[in-house]
């Protein structure tokens, strides 16, 4: 049996599958008030009600030889002393978005909506970007020796963010106000929706178009996708062109002919925008004419299945 774990900042989901990848128990805990990891895995385990000979956690945080401290936790996790306490002789720690990468070749057809179905070449690099809380990416390479895809991490979500016109030049000198060094992660992620619309109401055309009180980026999603406010329809226009900016970056970084994937929590709930022209032909229009005609045939899809890391978790777990 396997353990599998997806630990955010905010919850942990715990669940055990069975080798065909079938969940048969399932929990999600609020991490809030708890002071280690290890007494809730215990506690969802209590009962010796499977045996279980392998595990993997994905975890919200840069891990580095079997050790993490998680990005926005004080837990400080270690794969040997988890796999000890809770007597799983196999076991892993992987990065969050490693999980997500993983999550890929467990997909069904219901959990993905194809953007542009491409001309994926066969055992091609495969790559994920996904914006959330942050923004994550990683990507992963086919591994002729298993005939299966391997995973790898990435912080590619922290690189300088590039400014491609006039406006985009004017909102990095407007956030480098606010941050200093500014990321993509300061753009693509829920803070970043917000920074991007209190950006576009300093501009004169959409200064009187403010949201009332402190708009939450659901606040400002929901009046972009209703259209009933200007500054928050532009602000989504930015967010969602840039988006695809730095898909296609991405795409470029790692050659992902095999197929570029949009995940996180963003991404589901924006999809009539995504599906809009700008994202694609952003992704697209990059360098010179043979990459962008490279870029107009690699596949991309969004991920809408939330479980999506936790599956990838298990998924990794299997090769252990």
């Amino acid at each position: 049996m396997i353990l599998a774990g997806d630990i955010g900042g905010t919850n942990s989901r715990l669940a055990v599958f069975d080798m065909q990848m079938n969940k048969l128990h399932e929990h999600v805990y609020k991490n809030a008030g708890r002071a280690d990891l290890g007494d809730t895995v215990v506690e969802f385990l209590a009962g010796d009600r499977f045996k279980i000979d392998r595990g993997c956690f994905a975890v919200a945080g840069p891990v580095s030889l079997g050790k993490v401290t998680l990005t926005n936790l004080s837990w400080q996790l270690d794969e040997r002393q988890l796999a000890a306490r809770l007597n799983v002789p196999r076991f892993a720690l992987i990065n969050d978005l490693v999980g997500h990468a993983e999550g890929i070749e467990v997909l069904t057809a219901e959990r993905v909506v194809t953007l542009h179905a491409g001309s994926p070449v066969a055992d091609g690099n495969r790559a994920i970007i996904a914006a959330g809380t942050g923004l994550g990416e990683a990507g992963l390479v086919y591994d002729r020796t298993t005939s299966r895809y391997r995973s790898f991490a990435s912080e590619g979500g922290h690189c300088d963010f590039a400014p491609r016109n006039d406006r985009e030049e004017s909102m990095l000198r407007f956030l480098r106000g606010k941050f200093g060094i500014v990321s993509y992660e300061n753009v693509l992620s829920g803070r970043g929706l917000r920074n991007i619309y209190d950006f576009v109401v300093t501009l004169p055309e959409f200064a009187s178009a403010t949201l009332p009180g402190d708009p939450q980026p659901a606040d400002i999603t929901t009046a972009a996708l209703d259209a009933t406010n200007a500054a928050a329809v532009e602000a989504m226009r930015m967010f969602v062109s840039i988006y695809g900016q730095e898909a296609g970056h991405l795409a470029l970084k790692t050659l992902a002919t095999g197929g570029l994937y949009v995940g996180g929590g963003i991404a589901p709930k924006i999809l009539p925008a995504l599906k809009q022209p700008a994202f694609l032909e952003s992704f697209r229009n990059h360098s010179v004419p043979k990459m962008q005609e490279m870029l107009a045939k690699i596949p991309v899809h969004v991920i809408t299945f939330e479980m999506n890391g936790l599956y990838g978790a298990a998924n990794f777990a299997r090769s252990l």
